[in-house]
């Protein structure tokens, strides 16, 4: 009975300490896009327009405020604002796959 409890212990650990490794080892990739608020334009609204398909407008609003160091939501006409576009890894292969496609094309001609 002991045998089976130790065994069943050190198996959680194991298999918790590997879930964990899975989950932190993915990293948050981000591109950076510049746009210019117009009349109108709510940190909200712009937040909501680069916004991945899951993910908290909130968060998004979070990082463009850190990004452009501003402490509020005030925004004004004119002003040009940094927005860090989460990416996924799928994403960037992708990209990367049509980078080395294209190139593999200009080398063959």
């Amino acid at each position: 009975m002991k045998k089976f409890l130790l065994a069943f212990v050190l198996g959680a650990m194991l298999s918790g300490g590997f879930t964990y490794m899975t989950v932190s080892a993915s990293p948050e990739i981000y591109e950076k896009q510049v746009v210019t608020v117009h009349t109108g334009d709510t940190l909200w609204d712009i937040a909501a327009d680069w916004s991945g398909k899951e993910e908290d407008i909130r968060e998004v609003i979070l990082r463009i405020q850190k990004e452009n160091k501003l402490t509020g939501s005030d925004l004004s006409v004119g002003q040009r604002l940094v927005i860090p576009v989460r990416k996924t890894v799928a994403d960037v292969i992708a990209e990367q796959n049509e980078r080395n496609a294209g190139r593999a094309q200009l080398a063959a001609k």
